[in-house]
């Protein structure tokens, strides 16, 4: 049995294996930050509107960066943007440290969305270092690992917010945070290896050079797509129109109306990466063995009524059964649809055309989160009912239009 599971994660090594200790600690930052991060941000002056357009403006730089971010990867190398904006992110998080008003949060999200120019080069070293047989195996893991040290954070945040209060409590927490993350741009810089073949020096010229060629390359990109790329691509931005929901706004709601304290709010949050942990392995081999489509037709079988649960859920019991079925959808779609990304594009385009979607998600992000926020002041539930309708239409594209590649790319 032992040999058995040495075997099949026998893929976990070089690159990988450095990615993924670097991700584990970043889960365990998640988990200590993010349940408690949008009412942290609203005690500094910002109302759910502010929040959304924040949140917006996080995206449009993010959406920027990509354009210039897919082009190095591919062209000047992974190794040298990821080590360097590692640690750019890392600075980030100081702001959040010595915030004494919501603008110097904004601040910390314009620092914190320019490092992400990364992003396009993470994810072509991650798709270079998978084997295409282990592909749904491989981004299970990448999503569901994390959790391992996440499930520690909540409880532990939950803790410093009730003892101490929601401002002095979240300072100590993003202190932590900043270490940490300072820790993983050390472990990227000294381990991790370049996969992008020979690679140009990229100075301050070509930099600047780099963005007005990377604008037609990534117009290229987009021509050169085949048609499945392109809905995969569209189930994949429907998908991205969702993410404020759970990102800025989950948090709130469960504060605002679901009702639980700050502790349980972390226990909640613990408990739903406990489920992800102990699904995530056992997901990972599903998607492999029944494909990518019917994978992720399943998450959204669980995900869709999660949402009408949610909008229902009040007190600590309900919103721990929803938040549980809604990690084990995850669990499902993330590693399904990376892995079908990671099949259909060939590996000298990955930087590109992996760059491209995520600058389209950005994009769809900007409008959704501003949307999102102004829909909360109206009434807390009008997000959600949004997210239903959304998840309609994707599952009707998804049975419509996507399919499996017959064979993958390496």
């Amino acid at each position: 049995m032992l040999g058995r599971v040495r075997e099949e994660l026998g893929f976990l090594r070089g690159n990988l294996l450095v990615l993924m200790a670097s991700y584990m600690v970043f889960g365990f930052t998640s988990g200590l930050f993010s349940p408690f991060r949008s009412p942290y941000i609203r005690e500094l002056g910002a109302s759910p509107l502010v929040l959304g357009l924040m949140t917006s403006a996080g995206y449009v730089i993010l959406a920027l960066v990509r354009i210039p971010g897919a082009f190095i990867a591919d062209r000047y190398g992974r190794w040298k943007v990821i080590v360097v904006f590692t640690f750019g992110a890392a600075l980030s998080y100081a702001f959040y440290v010595f915030a004494w008003d919501w603008r110097v949060i904004l601040v910390a999200v314009v620092v914190s969305s320019l490092s992400h120019i990364y992003q396009p080069a993470l994810e072509a070293i991650e798709a270079d270092s998978l084997p295409p047989g282990r592909r749904g195996l491989g981004y299970s893991l990448i999503w569901v690992m994390p959790g391992v040290p996440a499930f520690l954070g909540p409880v532990a945040s939950g803790y410093l917010v009730e003892r101490y209060g929601l401002v002095p409590g979240m300072r100590v927490v993003y202190a932590v945070v900043l270490v940490c993350v300072l820790a993983v741009a050390g472990i990227r810089w000294r381990y991790l290896e370049e996969t992008a073949g020979e690679e140009e020096e990229l100075g301050r010229r070509e930099l600047v050079a780099s963005f007005r060629e990377s604008v037609w390359s990534i117009r290229e990109a987009w021509r050169g797509m085949d048609r499945e790329i392109r809905y995969v691509t569209l189930v994949y931005l429907l998908m991205s129109l969702e993410f404020p929901l759970f990102q800025t706004f989950y948090s709130l709601y469960a504060y605002d109306v679901v009702g639980v304290t700050g502790l349980e709010w972390g226990l909640i949050s613990t408990i739903g990466s406990v489920a992800l942990i102990l699904v995530g392995y056992p997901a990972g081999k599903i998607v492999d063995r029944i494909g990518r489509r019917r994978s992720m037709l399943l998450a959204y079988l669980l995900s869709t009524p999660t949402l009408l649960g949610f909008m229902a859920a009040r007190g600590f019991t309900q919103m721990a059964v929803v938040n549980v079925v809604f990690q084990v959808s995850t669990a499902f779609f993330f590693p399904a649809l990376n892995a079908l990304r990671a099949d259909m594009v060939p590996r000298e385009k990955r930087g590109r055309i992996m760059g491209l979607m995520g600058t389209m998600r950005s994009i769809a992000m900007v409008p959704a989160a501003t949307v999102f926020g102004y829909l909360y002041e109206l009434n807390r539930a009008y997000p959600y009912m949004i997210g239903v309708a959304i998840e309609v239409v994707t599952v009707t594209i998804i049975l419509g239009l996507v399919s499996d590649p017959e064979t993958s790319e390496e």
